[in-house]
């Protein structure tokens, strides 16, 4: 059965709008973990960082709410739906980042834990390199948008997203090396690495979801 143009497009906007959502507290979860990231870098008590943790924690389980919301919608409309394999790999890919916040705070509450102190230098890039990933996140949402509202600035916001997520490489392998360079423990040096290259797969994920955007955007116009 071929489904009328017009009530596919319903179909796609509605399940648009829901993934709007999904993005909304994804990115909420973030932002929330860009603050530990200050606290931390600024010498914040453990306390404090794990009161933080519980907050992101909270927005975790919103998130994987609202995943399943998508998934359910999307196979109640099952094959009536085009392009269900994007959509599919849509809500996957921003769920990711969810779990990767997460990840990227529990590292954070054990280095705190463990007393770490951190160079004035490698603080600075670790916080470019999270403003930078919350800039990834920004375009890739208002991308989001535009696909919903078949906006011509859906490309353009394509190409900032795919700009900051190059600059987020270019941060991330600058802390890297100074991580390197630093007199930091064993232990703590290899839960910064993580930590950073945790926050810089954030912008790689943001990229993969305007790339199945722009992919939704062909097979619609």
């Amino acid at each position: 059965m071929t489904l009328p143009r017009d009530r596919e497009e319903d179909f796609r906007v509605n399940i648009l709008t829901i993934i709007q959502d999904q993005v909304r507290l994804i990115l909420e979860g973030y932002k929330i973990l860009l603050d530990m990231i200050e606290r931390f870098v600024n010498g914040e008590k453990a306390g404090v960082i794990e009161e933080i943790y519980t907050k992101i924690l909270k927005n975790d389980e919103k998130a994987k709410e609202m995943n399943l919301t998508v998934e359910r919608e999307i196979t109640n409309i099952g094959a009536l739906l085009s392009s269900r394999e994007n959509f599919i790999r849509l809500t996957a890919e921003i769920d990711r980042i969810a779990d990767i916040t997460e990840g990227a705070a529990f590292r954070i509450v054990n280095l705190t834990r463990m007393k770490t102190k951190l160079d004035k230098s490698i603080s600075k890039l670790f916080m470019e390199l999270g403003e930078s990933v919350l800039d990834t996140l920004t375009s890739m949402r208002e991308a989001l948008l535009a696909t919903t509202l078949n906006s011509s600035n859906l490309y353009a916001k394509i190409k900032d997203t795919e700009e900051n997520e190059k600059k987020c490489d270019e941060l991330y392998r600058k802390l890297d090396l100074e991580l390197l360079r630093s007199n930091l423990k064993i232990p703590q040096l290899l839960l910064c690495r993580e930590v950073a290259e945790m926050i810089e797969d954030i912008s790689d994920h943001a990229e993969r979801v305007v790339d199945i955007l722009r992919a939704l955007s062909v097979a619609v116009f």
